[in-house]
């Protein structure tokens, strides 16, 4: 009987020591697959820097962006100043496939606020240029370039920053509603007057329309909002 005890106390042990090695193994597996994408009508955009971002000064020319073309011939844009058209930069891969949604939905021009588009990709050394022409969209410049990555802080792709002579607004997003969201809220910020209320005011000013004052109970569906006195 003692054996028998032994026996399924060594089995039990060698029991718990497989799971918890195959619990490893799949949080390790999901750490290197990264987030995944929830559907084309979730996803995240997170409007500001990545960490570790080099530091801008607000209202400070964009880097300019240098590098070759998927094509092999060098080419260098200048993104700063007064004079430079509001631009979309989208850091893309050819390899990830949330940026495949990037890359066949911007070759459709529906950018708002009539933005005008460059793709970022890293060196030939980390990318397929014969790849790349084949990802590209029909008049969209793209630009390989690991060193603009550097100078704009880019976490990694897909990654968007908007620019309008200085850097307006950058984020990530993984579907394409997510960065129309992302975009429409960085144009209207850049829109809004000097001493202008903002965000909060304009959204307060929708909801008035929509006779919704503040402390309504249909904006705390959980019951929890402000009480009217």
């Amino acid at each position: 009987m003692t054996a028998l005890i032994a026996c399924e106390t060594v089995l039990l042990v060698l029991l718990v020591v497989l799971v918890a090695g195959l619990l490893r193994s799949h949080a390790e597996i999901l750490r290197r697959l990264g987030p995944a994408a929830a559907g084309d009508d979730a996803g995240a955009a997170v409007a500001g820097p990545a960490p570790g971002a080099p530091r801008r000064d607000r209202g400070a020319p964009a880097p300019d962006i240098a590098g070759t073309t998927p094509d092999g011939g060098a080419i260098k844009l200048s993104l700063g100043g007064s004079t430079a058209a509001p631009m979309l930069v989208a850091f893309l891969s050819s390899g990830c496939t949330t940026c495949h949604r990037f890359w066949e939905r911007l070759g459709e021009r529906e950018l708002p606020g009539e933005l005008g588009l460059l793709v970022v990709t890293h060196d030939p050394t980390r990318e397929s240029p014969s790849r790349l022409r084949a990802l590209a969209p029909a008049g969209v410049t793209v630009v390989m370039s690991s060193h603009a990555y550097e100078e704009y802080g880019v976490p990694g792709a897909p990654y968007f920053v908007l620019v309008d002579g200085s850097v307006r607004g950058e984020g990530v997003a993984t579907t394409w509603a997510a960065l129309e969201s992302l975009l429409t809220d960085a144009i209207e910020d850049t829109s809004e007057p000097a001493g202008g209320g903002g965000r909060a005011e304009r959204i307060e000013a929708r909801l008035a329309a929509a006779g919704i004052a503040p402390g309504d109970p249909s904006l705390y569906p959980g019951g929890s909002g402000a009480r009217a006195e």
